[in-house]
């Protein structure tokens, strides 16, 4: 396999150099071994698990937004509005003048109550964060480590003769830690729900694949459904959809170029989960400090896929090698076209620049996955509703995000850094 570069030869090199570099170190080598001994594993095993994991409480206290909102209005924008009334103030600011004096008529009022779908659904991932720790964050790497400790142990202790009373203090060690490792348990249940339903175990299948879609909520790269920007070379951006079928990501171009045409598919992603050690399995990249620094995790879990290629005029399309890497908790993405030495980082467009290119050329092309067309005008009611439902909530969620981040150009979301630069180092 010929290296390829991801926006940069040093990348690259980092990338597909040999396994003492760190960027592919094997997950086993990158563990950090207990600096304890056997007996202090065994002591950890056999201490009480409600006082290891005995979660704390401790009392906030409350703000008054309206108290603040009047003192805010009282203290501060008079001051404002004195200094921009200053005749020798410089007005090169108008527009960020402006903003805040109109936010000022709004300062006493009470902040808008969350509509009940969206309250439901911050609920229901409250209590899933509370059961899975969220893959792709440093806890949950460190979870990781932490349960292939666990097997390593397991497996020397039985190799060495341990009790198997010890054994067993062990394996529920091991068992509490995978508990929460969402990956493990959607691969667990997953399976379990297939093989039921080939016996015909229908309630007992529900009840695993219910379980399935829970953990599978926390795992980033099954929630990058919907539109994406990313610069296609000198194609300039381009926006796709992303889409799945069953754990097969599926991106589909929403505007297209003369290579490309929109409708068609940019490229896939194999996401179904693999056991640690499997041959179709890629390791993840390892970030230096800094990087780890810049991206808020120290390494981004990668995936096989196939990149959609072809000459200009959609002439000798093809399939080619390719890899998904994901970002932290999912708010970015790359995909990188192996042969062809060429990666594209992907962000989340503003509601602004959706719209926009949508109106120039991409609505018509919009797809919701294999056999999960956008409802149509023939279509239920139902269907229709809870389609655009579902597109409005994202976009208010989306713009209400990015405004509280201060973000208002409307290519906010996308990756602006030199051309020679590399994404990750």
């Amino acid at each position: 396999m010929s290296s390829f570069l991801l926006h940069s030869a040093a990348f690259a090199a980092l990338l597909v150099s040999p396994l003492t570099n760190s960027f592919t170190l094997p997950i086993n080598h990158e563990v950090t071994r207990y600096s304890s001994s056997w007996s202090s594993t065994l002591q950890a095993a056999a201490s009480a698990d409600d006082q290891q994991r005995r979660p704390s409480f401790q009392e906030a206290g409350q703000l008054d937004p309206p108290s603040i909102s009047a003192a805010a209005a009282q203290d501060g924008i008079y001051e404002q509005h004195q200094q921009f009334g200053d005749a020798t103030t410089d007005r090169s600011n108008d527009k960020d003048v402006n903003s805040f004096l109109r936010s000022s008529e709004f300062a006493d009022l009470e902040p808008l109550t969350h509509s009940e779908t969206r309250s439901s659904r911050l609920d229901a991932e409250n209590r899933l964060r509370a059961i899975y720790t969220t893959a792709g964050t440093d806890p949950y790497w460190s979870l990781r480590d932490e349960i292939i400790q666990l097997e390593s142990d397991l497996d020397t202790g039985r190799d060495v003769g341990i009790s198997e009373e010890a054994v067993s203090a062990v394996r529920n060690l091991l068992r509490k830690a995978q508990s929460k490792d969402p990956e493990h348990v959607y691969r667990i249940t997953s399976a379990a729900a297939a093989a039921a339903e080939r016996m015909g175990r229908v309630e007992e299948s529900e009840k695993y694949r219910e379980e399935s879609l829970k953990a599978r909520k926390m795992l980033p790269w099954f929630n990058l459904e919907g539109l994406w920007v990313g610069k296609y070379g000198t194609h300039g951006f381009e926006m796709i959809n992303v889409t799945y079928s069953g754990d097969m990501l599926i991106a589909y171009k929403v505007t297209g170029d003369k290579n490309i045409p929109r409708g068609e598919i940019s490229f896939t992603a194999d996401l179904t989960p693999q056991f640690e050690g499997s041959a179709s399995k890629l390791d993840p990249i390892v970030l230096s400090e800094n990087s780890a620094k810049k991206w808020g995790t120290k390494k981004l879990p990668r995936f096989s896929g196939e990149g959609h290629a072809a000459e200009p005029g959609y002439v000798n399309n093809q399939f080619l090698e390719g890899q998904l890497v994901v970002i932290g908790e999912g708010d970015y993405f790359s995909f990188a076209w192996i042969p062809l030495e060429h990666q594209i980082f992907f962000g989340r467009p503003s509601p602004e620049l959706t719209l926009k290119m949508l109106r120039e050329g991409g609505g018509t092309s919009l797809t919701a996955g294999l056999g999960m067309s956008v409802p149509g005008l023939d279509a239920h009611v139902k269907d229709q509703t809870d389609y655009v439902n579902r597109c409005l909530e994202v976009t208010k969620d989306t713009f209400l995000d990015e405004w509280n981040e201060g973000k208002t150009d409307s290519f906010s979301g996308i990756w602006h850094g030199n051309e020679e630069e590399c994404y990750f180092e």
